[in-house]
């Protein structure tokens, strides 16, 4: 059981913030959103589109063959053609909104246990823009980079200091 690593006390609260997050209006918009593009064949094949033709660039990339102009402006024209979608677009706004709130989520259990104390609102909102401008990727690394953080494939990970 996941859980068995939480006093019980602890795993009362979790579950009731789990509870409260699971039917906020937010979290229950945001979820249509997604389920909405999810039923759409048209804008998912879109989209799947986009992903595979980004992951063969950066494969090129990679082995060290520099794609071309073309498959950059096909990249594009793809790229271009999902967000104009609404239902794409609404997928990845509702995908980013939910990331966002577990990233907030996140960075208060972060900021408690490191302080000892709850922060305020305004200490975990400067943690957050502190973590994701030292990151270019996305503050994959919950802001323990400074600075050295760098994407690979599809992770962020911390450069090694040497």
């Amino acid at each position: 059981m996941a859980t068995s690593i939480l006093p019980p006390e602890l795993a009362e609260l979790a579950a009731s913030l789990a509870a409260s997050m699971a039917t906020h209006q937010r979290v229950v918009s945001a979820k249509a959103r997604i389920g909405l593009f999810y039923q759409n064949p048209a804008a998912t094949e879109l989209f799947r589109k986009v992903s595979d033709f980004g992951e063969q660039l950066h494969a090129k990339s990679e082995s060290g063959m520099k794609p071309t102009d073309q498959e950059f402006a096909k990249f594009d024209a793809l790229r271009r053609d999902v967000i104009e979608n609404p239902l794409c677009r609404g997928f990845l706004e509702a995908r980013e909104e939910l990331d966002s709130m577990l990233r907030a989520v996140n960075q208060y259990l972060y900021l408690a246990i490191e302080k000892g104390k709850a922060p305020t609102a305004e200490e975990v909102e400067d943690s957050l823009t502190q973590r994701v401008g030292a990151c270019s990727c996305g503050g994959g690394c919950d802001g323990n980079c400074d600075g050295s953080c760098h994407e690979e494939g599809k992770h962020c990970h911390c450069k090694q200091q040497g």
